[in-house]
């Protein structure tokens, strides 16, 4: 029997430059606020500290070097806890009493001392030196460490809306070690009473026996869950080849129509691109081409001005040359020099015919240019539309067409997926019994039973199914909540439907559920447990709702009721971390320890680190 049990009172993060921590109290603690401020860290953190091998890494941690837990036990003792960020063993410092010297803790767990975190823990709680089961078949044991407890008391995002039992992690190696950790917190009886099997040569059918039993048994459980009979699966995958060739048609037949569109597309945009191009040319052409008319202007303006005043000199009186001083009958009028008037204006002349031929030659040329660029700009307008047309066509017919048969194509592969999975068991189920069958007629004998019982007496799984119901009616959980235990899950059965078959919203209020009945169960007793619980993302239905019977619960008054049950009843003597994105009501809030991560730099508090 305990009395003992442990509470979290500050989680610190130390770093050269910085720290972060975060304060708990006895009862209710909330911490919520925006996503991706740290919250579900907080609770790997928790965990790490508890002897977890490694902590995730993320940017926001790398400024700082060691973490710092501080715990408190119930019957008045404070001890610190620190570890490098990288792993490693753990420094321990009793606090509240001056010049006490700290100690190492080792990170690996030794049976019955204490000179290691999981033996300290243990110790603490009353339960260091006990034995849990690992093998009924063998009637072996194992050391019970903390971290069998962990998995128990810190229940992560990931963990609390998973489709296994809260008792178990999936690994079937492990789960009669994990079922015998709960069958130890239920009565306080640990297994070192029982006596290993003896290894010899005789046993080692019947242990392989014992093994394909149990094998089988999930198997079967598998195929219950399927509902559907080998034969009738098999008739469903040939009536689905069919439809999925048919759909496979469909679907080549959509991306035929889209790659003929796209290359349409394809076409029409390359032609506007050339016209485009081409009416850009046009453009630069005739800029180019009024420039050259403007020189034309000037120059017919220059030379028609020389032609006239060349004309003027013709009719001026002879008289003596400005240039030599010679007599009108002295200066040779009939021979050629650069002052002859008369070839100047022939001269200017002939070369104004020129320009005025080219001028009409640009003139012309700039007309085709312009009737040219007239027709490619309606033959653009046209193309634009036929563009428009077609893309329009890709956007809203034949892409969403395509996407409806990848869909509906994807859809039917994933249903032959799980047919042809449905198969695969079956197949394995017959090999198993194969097996089995061989190994009793070389026994020539039937299996023996295992040496040793596994899983959870009656009596106590009723019991704990009871405290369940109880907390399920309290917290006004759907249905008439009548709960019992199915030794065959492991798991509980509400309302006779199996708890993991329900929405992820649903599993993760229940294992919240299975996770306080516990804690609660063991200190009405007078029971061993770790004394408090961390729970990240409980009321995911509200926030992430999966399936009809999620949807239900953002109707009632759950969410209120369930923080109201634990304001009630989880006070002084126990502790429970609700890590949420949501706020709980505003009812509690003076009566918990909250903290919100806004993850606003310039609101608050932004996040953990």
């Amino acid at each position: 029997m305990s009395d003992t049990y442990l509470q979290l009172r500050r989680v610190a993060f130390i770093g050269p430059q910085k720290t972060a921590e975060l304060g708990f109290s006895a009862g209710l603690n909330v911490i919520c606020g925006a996503s991706d401020t740290g919250k579900s860290f907080l609770a790997e953190a928790i965990d790490y500290m508890l002897g977890g091998s490694t902590l995730r890494e993320i940017p926001e941690l790398v400024p700082y070097a060691e973490i710092v837990l501080d715990l408190a036990t119930t019957s008045g003792e404070t001890w610190r806890l620190q570890r490098s960020t990288s792993g490693g063993n753990f420094k321990l410092t009793r606090l509240g009493e001056a010049q006490t010297p700290s100690a190492v803790l080792k990170q690996n767990h030794a049976h019955d001392s204490t000179d290691n975190v999981s033996g300290f823990l243990l110790n603490k709680i009353g339960l260091v030196g006990r034995r849990i089961l690992k093998s009924g078949a063998k009637g072996t044991t194992q050391s019970l460490s903390f971290r069998n407890l962990a998995r128990l008391v810190v229940i992560q995002e990931g963990e609390i809306q998973e489709q296994e039992s809260p008792f178990w992690g999936g690994q079937y190696t492990l789960k009669t070690a994990e079922l015998a950790t709960i069958k130890l917190l239920l009565t306080g009886v640990d297994d070192s009473a029982v006596v290993a099997a003896s290894t010899s040569q005789e046993q080692d059918s019947s242990q392989q026996l014992a093994l394909i039993d149990e094998l089988i048994a999930d198997l079967q459980t598998e195929i219950a869950d399927v509902g559907t009979d080998e034969s009738e699966l098999n008739e469903q995958m040939s009536r689905l080849a069919e439809t999925i060739e048919g759909e496979r048609e469909a679907l080549e037949n959509a991306q035929s129509a889209l790659r003929e569109q796209l290359s349409a597309r394809k076409t029409i945009l390359d032609e506007k691109e050339k016209i485009a191009a081409r009416i850009d040319e046009i453009r630069e052409f005739l800029a180019r081409f009024s420039l050259l008319q403007e020189h034309y202007v000037v120059d017919l303006r220059r030379l028609s001005a020389i032609q006239e005043s060349g004309s003027l000199f013709v009719h001026l009186e002879q008289a003596a040359c400005p240039l030599c001083g010679a007599s009108p009958s002295e200066q040779h009028l009939d021979a050629d020099c650069e002052g002859d008037i008369e070839i100047v204006v022939r001269a200017a002349t002939v070369e104004i015919e020129k320009i005025e031929r080219l001028q009409r030659e640009l003139t012309q040329t700039v007309a085709d240019l312009q009737a040219e660029g007239q027709r490619l700009s309606v033959t653009f307008q046209r193309q634009q539309a036929e563009f428009a047309l077609v893309d329009t066509t890709v956007r809203e017919m034949v892409s969403p067409r395509l996407g409806e048969a990848r869909a509906a194509y994807a859809t039917l592969i994933e249903t032959r997926s799980r047919l042809q999975r449905g198969l695969d068991t079956y197949e394995r189920l017959r090999k198993l019994e194969d097996r089995r069958t061989s190994l009793l007629e070389a026994e020539g004998a039937p299996q023996e039973k295992p040496q040793v019982a596994a899983g959870l007496p009656e009596v106590m799984a009723h019991s704990l199914s009871l405290k369940m119901e109880a907390i399920l009616r309290a917290w006004n959980f759907p249905g008439d909540c009548h709960v019992h235990y199915d030794k065959v899950a492991s798991d509980f059965v509400i309302d006779g439907k199996p708890r993991g078959s329900r929405g992820k919203g649903l599993r993760a209020i229940t294992h919240a559920a299975v996770s306080i009945a516990l804690l609660e169960f063991c200190q009405e007793h007078s029971l061993p447990h770790p004394g408090f619980v961390v729970l990240d993302s409980p009321l995911l239905a509200y926030f992430k709702p999966e399936g009809d019977e999620d949807l239900a619960l953002r109707g009632t008054d759950l969410k209120e009721r369930f923080y109201a049950y634990l304001v009630a009843h989880h006070k002084q003597d126990s502790q429970i971390i609700i890590i949420e994105n949501q706020h709980p009501p505003t009812s509690i809030e003076g009566k918990i320890m909250m903290t919100v991560f806004t993850g606003n730099p310039g609101e608050g508090r932004f996040g953990l680190l």
